[in-house]
């Protein structure tokens, strides 16, 4: 089936990037804009729709998933979840809030790897106005937990200076409360964000549980979407075509549309319409490993009579570090999360250890043709030639634990419970690294950007995809490389950076 309309701009995938960018275009121009989401659009914050776990600020939902996974690791045979939010808003609406936007040699090096126009004094604006629209703050010194509040001190204490604000776009190193997409205690997403203030308006259309499959191609230029909803297949026509579907379901859509490697688009039957080998490439996220905490009295009962009359949020404070093997800025994030068992009263204390510099890439791939069908992720864990992101990950283990032993030795936590203290050397350590390393969920880099003499590249600078007309990609997955930082903010601000580029001309 076919829709009557014609749009100017079709956005395919309302999350963090694509909320931002209809909400913007919507705003500031008169385009016909479509933006289409596979899970649920629960109206204006206005409504009382929107579910209290995507609202509450404190810890991260366990709803609205999409189910993706994949190896745990490039050489074992378990997997584990790879969670990304199937909902208005995006991960946005799913995240641990952290609004970082990295160091501006990230940006720099952007521009250098031939993307014009995305170095740090052409993005910063870009930056601040997603700021403004995200309503990023940071949390004052009496919102901190007892244990996030004893993490700064101790990393202050260990050397790590304490600054202000975690995202000067100068700063080598630094430890602070994070700067946080929240607004009274609610998790203010993009769709809270950039589309409640034009809902309204004529020239933008919302729809919800609409599976995007594939891309129409026409005589080289895209003039189409198909998706699913109710059912029924339905054919979205637009003037320009915007995929929006994340670092997993960009490059996804592609592949099931004949863009891509032609070989493996053959292996599952499906025609290719350009062979472009850089279409699920790439994939990158900073690996992260997890200290495992049981607290002491004391702790504990500060943590029981903080929540008493405060709000107790799971993320607040982060660390900026560098490891032995550190070029230039930082390569280190060490941040703190908090978890209280529901049955037992029993709280858990963790430190997140996270190499910000990932040198290993995986891949996304199709398992078939079938949009429903799960696909094949694999990030490619500490595979690097060089085994840096695994000496990376074994500083910051051994910075860690330097940070956290006198918080040991003084009872506030009361004993290491994992990797455990029998876990000393470098070979001990590297086995947990390799045993338990994980996903920082933020995937990126599979629809990587860069001229088009770049092989492994899909978009050019403007987000417009090499070889098809009208087909442009805006969201995490145009990464070049990874910034030093989470990634809903960038998400966000590639959406203000994009829009006049991808409005450009109609």
């Amino acid at each position: 089936m076919s829709t009557s309309a014609t749009y100017d701009i079709l956005i395919a995938g309302a999350g963090t990037s694509g909320a931002a960018l209809a909400g913007i275009l919507a705003r500031d121009t008169n385009l016909r804009v479509l933006l289409l989401e596979a899970g649920p659009d629960y109206g204006p914050l206005s409504s009382g729709k929107w579910p209290a776990e995507l609202l509450d600020a404190r810890t991260i939902p366990g709803t609205h998933d999409w189910g993706y996974n994949g190896p745990a690791h490039h050489s074992h045979t378990d997997t584990t979840t790879f969670d990304r939010a199937r909902v208005i808003g995006g991960c946005s609406a799913h995240n641990g809030c952290i609004a970082l936007g990295g160091h501006r040699i990230d940006y720099d090096h952007w521009a250098a790897l031939g993307n014009p126009g995305w170095d740090w004094t052409s993005v910063e604006p870009a930056f601040e106005r997603a700021k403004r629209a995200l309503q990023v703050r940071i949390s004052e010194q009496g919102e901190l937990t007892p244990y996030q509040a004893a993490f700064i001190e101790a990393a202050a204490a260990a050397g790590i200076a304490e600054v202000s604000d975690l995202n000067d776009p100068d700063d080598t190193s630094g430890v602070a409360a994070a700067p946080v997409n929240i607004r009274d205690g609610q998790r203010w997403n993009t769709a809270l964000a950039y589309l409640d203030p034009v809902r309204d308006n004529d020239n933008l259309t919302i729809l919800g549980n609409v599976l995007i499959d594939r891309v129409v191609v026409q005589d080289g230029s895209a003039v189409a979407v198909e998706g699913i909803t109710g059912g029924q297949r339905w054919t979205f026509s637009a003037r320009r075509i915007v995929l929006a579907a994340g670092a997993y379901g960009s490059p996804a859509i592609l592949l099931r549309s004949g863009i891509g490697p032609a070989g493996e688009l053959e292996g599952h039957a499906i025609t290719p319409v350009l062979d472009l080998p850089g279409v699920g490439r790439n994939l990158a996220d900073h690996p992260t490993i997890t200290i495992h905490y049981r607290g002491g009295q004391e702790l504990n009962e500060r943590m029981a009579s903080f929540q008493q009359d405060h709000w107790l949020p799971n993320e607040q404070a982060l660390a900026k570090a560098r490891s032995t093997i550190c070029r230039e800025a930082f390569d280190l994030h060490l941040y703190t999360t908090t978890s209280q068992d529901a049955e037992t009263g029993e709280w858990h204390y963790y430190l997140y250890v996270s190499s910000v510099i990932p040198r290993s890439h995986g891949s996304v791939t199709l398992k078939s043709a079938d949009p429903d069908d799960t696909l094949v992720i694999d990030h490619g864990y500490l595979s690097d030639a060089g085994g840096e992101d695994r000496k990376v990950l074994l500083d910051g283990l051994r910075l860690a634990r330097h940070i956290m032993q006198p918080l040991l030795d003084s009872g506030l936590l009361a004993e290491e419970i994992s990797p455990g203290p029998d876990v000393d050397t470098d070979e001990a350590c590297s086995a947990f690294i390799e045993r338990t390393v994980g996903i920082y969920y933020h995937p990126a880099c599979s629809c990587r950007m860069g001229p088009a003499s770049d092989t492994t590249s899909v978009v050019d600078s403007s987000g417009k995809l090499h070889g098809v007309d009208g087909l442009y990609v805006c969201d995490a997955s145009i990464f070049p490389t990874l910034m030093r930082a989470n990634t809903n903010l960038p998400a966000a601000m590639i959406a203000e950076h994009m829009a006049h580029d991808i409005a450009e001309g109609l």
